[in-house]
């Protein structure tokens, strides 16, 4: 279908359209491979319907000429009761405001939404909504990449939360030949790629943290052997999420922790400035737009009763709240666990939920206690 001598003219007319409005330029054998991937091509009805300006142009053509449109392409006409009732039925989405929808109207015909995984008024709708918000975030966060309202706005923006669909979700990778198109990255690489590495992307501090008795750092592989004899302990383990483990099971998982990982998982190696080691702490990033964490901790059974959970319990929330700017960090806990309830309060933490046989643990339904703090009270206690 290269040759325009093999090209029905149906099939020609809309070549010259689409031109007219993405310009002329190559699809590379990349761009090819995508757009099979994600789109199918134009039947002859519907080149016909585009001639007639009542379904969308093609969203690409194919280096071979063939027209590519998504696989639902008349799909709104037929939800809208026929091509002729489409206009009405997709304006009216933009209730109150004719002219935007005018204007989306002529876009979507244009075949313009390519970004879209599904092209439909509510689609281009919460797209358009989700970029306005990842901008005014964006915004916020090149004059301070901790503030908390900047935070959740982005994470919203492109990651989601409940009934909001974010950009990650909404948007097709797209191609090298949209960006010559558009003349600019694509929305993904703008909106959500790049905010995502700039602002949602953990950093590692400069390790080790150092405290008063303390040194936090990642762990070595000489850690596993302080490990061993506590894992192996059924008195221990029991209010811990993790079964007995032996030595084998000890070492390896001291391995996996050694791995880069993603950074979201902040697992560290507790020791005395001597170089004893008496027990870990962790850090969990999440939240919307990463603007939470979860903290835990266990200390070796030779050497609880000396505050060294509640030292390295308070380096772990400085690093939360002032190097990943955390705005809220929470504690998990079997409602069993006594000394570990005591020492949340000990942080100043607020205990925000009960819950009453709400975890399956180790054959039984457990319960379980929320602790949570807040960045400014945890300030508050600074001064």
């Amino acid at each position: 279908m290269g040759d325009d001598a093999l090209r029905t003219p149906a099939e020609m007319a809309v070549h010259d359209r689409y031109v007219a409005v993405n310009g002329d330029h190559p699809m590379t054998p990349e761009d090819d491979a995508y757009v099979r991937r994600h789109f199918v091509a134009a039947t002859p009805e519907a080149l016909d319907a585009m001639l007639a300006g009542l379904l969308p142009l093609p969203s690409y053509v194919l280096s071979d000429g063939t027209p590519m449109v998504p696989a639902a392409h008349a799909e709104l006409a037929a939800i809208a009761g026929g091509p002729d009732r489409l206009h009405d039925w997709f304006v009216a989405f933009w209730e109150g405001d004719a002219e935007t929808g005018e204007q989306k109207w002529v876009h979507y015909l244009n075949g313009q939404y390519v970004a879209l995984r599904e092209v439909t008024p509510v689609r281009i709708k919460q797209m358009l909504e989700r970029v306005a918000e990842a901008a005014a975030a964006v915004d916020l966060l090149h004059h301070d990449p901790h503030d908390g309202v900047g935070r959740g706005m982005l994470g919203e923006a492109i990651d989601g939360v409940i009934a909001v669909t974010g950009l990650d979700s909404l948007l097709l990778p797209m191609t090298a030949y949209d960006r010559l198109r558009f003349d600019q990255p694509t929305l993904r690489e703008t909106w959500v790629d790049r905010p995502r590495a700039e602002f949602l992307t953990p950093i590692a501090p400069v390790w080790p943290l150092t405290t008063e008795r303390l040194v936090l750092r990642p762990f070595e592989e000489g850690d596993a052997e302080a490990f061993v004899g506590a894992w192996a302990s059924e008195e221990w383990t029991s209010l811990l999420l993790t079964r007995p483990q032996n030595r084998a099971e000890v070492v390896d998982m001291v391995r996996r922790r050694m791995q880069p990982g993603d950074g979201m998982f902040v697992g560290l190696v507790v020791v005395t400035h001597d170089g004893t080691v008496v027990g870990d702490s962790m850090l969990h990033l999440q939240g919307t737009g990463l603007s939470e964490g979860e903290i835990g901790w266990t200390v070796l059974p030779d050497q609880g009763g000396r505050g060294y959970a509640t030292e390295a319990a308070r380096a772990v929330l400085r690093l939360g709240f002032e190097h990943y700017g955390l705005r809220r960090i929470v504690a998990n806990l079997d409602t069993r666990n006594d000394r570990s309830a005591a020492l949340c309060e000990r942080l100043g933490m607020r205990r925000e939920v009960d819950k009453v046989g709400d975890f399956w643990s180790k054959g039984e339904w457990t319960s379980s206690y929320e602790y949570a703090l807040l960045r400014d009270e945890w300030r508050a206690t600074q001064l």
